[in-house]
């Protein structure tokens, strides 16, 4: 049996609180293939945007390991996993974080700058997602001059720009209205059945149950319920 694309094996995540230990994620082991929409779901605290973060190399686990096309988290140095997560990697907040003094088309030129794509290259792959995202028109405002809805697909476009293998979402659309919600998950959606592998955590457990082929719900640090959906074929 061949193993998964994106996998985990009994990792931790634990934080020193003065004199208490907060095990923000505790011997989780998950498995992710490739072209999978998963939600992490939980209250505020379960651990799933520190899951998110390690997943994503953002940060690095207490023990246990994280495995990428079978390569070991644990054995890569700071520059590869820099350049994992500058390649790989795409990553989208819910507080969306734009640079405030720079334009939409500037903002999402960043991601290419970070993974090295030549200055010549930048600007006409940036004004192309954008346009892809139905943006174009806005390439020249500044993220204050921008609705939320606006700001986060500007966010996602900088997230897609350097076409990732994941695409990792924390709460993408806690800062929007009812309306910009379903543009935002349509979008995704339509992403994932492009072939996009999309991780994201929410909260809100109908918005997984809309998007997701597979859930999984943490709970004080642990995957306490996984739910592979039915039309799922794989």
């Amino acid at each position: 049996m061949n193993k998964p694309w994106l996998y985990t094996d009994n990792v931790c995540r634990f934080y020193q609180r003065k004199t208490a230990v907060v095990k923000a994620v505790d011997s989780v082991s998950l498995s992710i293939e490739c072209g999978d929409f998963i939600s992490l779901i939980g209250s505020s605290g379960s651990g799933k945007s520190t899951m998110l973060n390690l997943l994503a190399g953002l940060d690095r686990p207490t023990s246990g390991d994280i495995f990428f096309e079978d390569k070991s988290f644990s054995n890569m140095d700071r520059q590869q996993l820099s350049s994992y997560r500058a390649n790989k990697v795409g990553m989208v907040f819910q507080a969306f974080n734009l640079v405030p003094h720079l334009t939409a088309l500037m903002n999402v030129e960043l991601a290419l700058y970070f993974n090295g794509t030549p200055k010549s290259k930048r600007q006409f792959l940036s004004e192309q997602m954008l346009s892809q995202l139905g943006i174009a028109d806005r390439s020249d405002h500044r993220p204050a001059d921008l609705s939320g809805g606006e700001q986060q697909r500007v966010a996602i476009a900088r997230a897609l720009v350097k076409s990732p293998d994941i695409l990792f979402a924390d709460e993408p659309t806690g800062n929007l209205d009812e309306k910009n919600t379903n543009d935002i998950m349509a979008l995704l959606s339509e992403l994932n059945k492009q072939g996009l592998t999309i991780i994201m955590v929410t909260h809100d457990l109908t918005l997984a149950n809309n998007v997701s082929n597979k859930i999984m719900q943490m709970h004080y640090g642990q995957i306490v319920d996984q739910e592979r959906k039915p039309n799922d074929l794989s």
